[in-house]
């Protein structure tokens, strides 16, 4: 049962709870570690990493940015979405190189990128990220049912560093850190109803503001808090002054990490650019249809959906009042990420990490005491499937996921083209514009450029869109 543990606990009395974490730690960095691509920075990740030469002030201030005005001009012009994407590029605007999200994760990313590591250094160095969020995980899971020993934080952690969507998401990118911040201010939101301490609602309202400054969907996370607010008004008497402060702790806390949100209203270029690509394209973040999306999920760790289901069958028999938050969460997650249809793992972070924290918490208790022979084999096969479907998968990845990359930097300095001005597929421009700053670009949208793509540009030379 979640709730507060009625006896203090010594260090020493947690000594095998830190044995346990540090041997989850290690079999975690076994499997994720052999996901990391030694291959040149591609789109996201190069503009990250634009995004992290400018410095903290920069990604601080959002300076240099176009203005929300001159953004909304410009965006709904005839040019098109090249035409600002060259504009802004020739800008050096900061916020559209973070693809429009929030500091935080760059915030990292800046002094990692000062140590002069490579490609394949600097992704296993962001690595930290994902197994902080495992501690959160492991240690939430003691803090929030000290009752269950460690079977309730051995599942949910073994859940979480199996997962498909966390071991296959070792690019450069915000979504794992998200993952963290939704993590961390469900488990204080979860402590707040136990007990009925304001402490824990505020400190999770600080970190839902940390969530906002990483991505702009974490007004997915605000709702959840604003909705489990209202349902505990009475255990929780709340009152204006109660908002107030909440209000206050959220954009003190926004304020300080990303100041640009409040002072120049830059997540409403977020929202614009999401009603925008919603509205104008089929599928936005990739060409999966919806069942081959979820397909795919599915198939790359179907123990984890298994219990999943399972934990969610059991809060429905139990009818266990303490969880609804993390069940809330999860279906509004998913259903604002429904028209995200794509095979990459990681924009399953947003809701995956938060249905297997929920499946530990649900799925244990009802399982009852591991000393009953039932219950410790079905959790030590769930845990030995888990991991070894994750040694599967990790197994028979590829192991330069994009070629493409390599083969077109090469191509330029074959052609000693690192000067020259080039028409190149659009997405191209970020690995082009990262690896060389001094390189004039246009890109250009389908299979070959097209006469108004040409137009008033000399190129020196032109990358084709395969081939290469």
């Amino acid at each position: 049962m979640i709730g507060p543990a009625t006896l203090p606990i010594s260090i020493g009395e947690r000594a095998p709870d830190w044995f346990m974490f540090v041997l989850l730690l290690a079999l975690f960095l076994l499997l994720i570690v052999r996901n990391v691509s030694p291959e040149p920075y591609v789109y996201d990740e190069a503009d990250y990493m634009s995004t992290a030469s400018h410095g903290f002030v920069a990604n601080w201030t959002d300076t240099p940015s176009i203005s929300l005005s001159d953004f909304l001009e410009a965006g709904l012009s005839r040019a098109g979405r090249g035409s600002l994407s060259a504009r802004i590029r020739a800008g050096n605007d900061v916020f559209f190189y973070r693809h429009f999200h929030g500091p935080l994760f760059h915030y990292a990313l800046i002094p990692v990128s000062r140590l002069g590591l490579n490609e394949r250094a600097t992704r296993t160095a962001l690595l930290a990220i994902p197994c902080a969020g495992l501690a959160v995980v492991y240690f939430g899971c003691l803090w929030l049912a000290p009752l269950s020993k460690t079977t309730t934080p051995l599942v949910a952690a073994m859940l979480y560093l199996s997962s498909s969507s966390v071991i296959g998401s070792t690019e450069l990118a915000p979504h794992q850190l998200f993952a963290i911040c939704s993590l961390a201010s469900l488990i204080l939101l979860l402590k707040a109803i136990a007990t009925g301490q304001h402490r824990y609602w505020y400190g999770a309202v600080a970190i839902a503001g940390l969530a906002f400054c990483t991505l702009e969907i974490a007004l997915v996370l605000m709702l959840t808090l604003a909705i489990s607010c209202f349902i505990e008004r009475g255990r929780w008497r709340v009152d204006n002054r109660f908002i107030a402060k909440s209000v206050a702790v959220f954009l003190g806390t926004v304020l300080a990490i990303w100041p640009a949100a409040i002072l120049r209203l830059s997540p409403l270029k977020s929202y614009a650019v999401m009603a925008y690509l919603s509205a104008s394209r089929e599928s936005p973040w990739g060409n999966a249809s919806f069942f081959d999306t979820w397909l795919a999920r599915i198939l790359a760790s179907p123990l984890e959906w298994l219990i999943i289901s399972l934990a969610v069958i059991a809060l429905l028999r139990t009818r266990s009042r303490n969880l609804y938050p993390l069940a809330m969460f999860a279906t509004l997650m998913l259903a604002a990420n429904l028209r995200v249809l794509t095979l990459t793992p990681r924009y399953s972070l947003p809701f995956v990490p938060v249905l297997d924290l929920f499946a530990g918490l649900a799925l244990v208790p009802f399982l009852g005491p591991l000393r009953r022979p039932a219950s410790f084999a079905v959790v030590t096969l769930a845990l030995a499937g888990l991991y070894g479907n994750a040694w599967l998968q990790v197994a028979n990845r590829p192991h330069n996921p994009n070629p493409r990359s390599a083969a077109v930097l090469t191509y330029i300095h074959q052609n000693g083209l690192e000067n020259k001005a080039l028409l190149a597929p659009q997405a191209d421009l970020p690995t082009l514009h990262y690896y060389f700053p001094e390189m004039r670009l246009r890109g250009y949208l389908g299979s070959t450029p097209a006469a108004t793509e040409h137009a008033g540009f000399a190129a020196d030379a032109i990358i084709p869109l395969t081939g290469r």
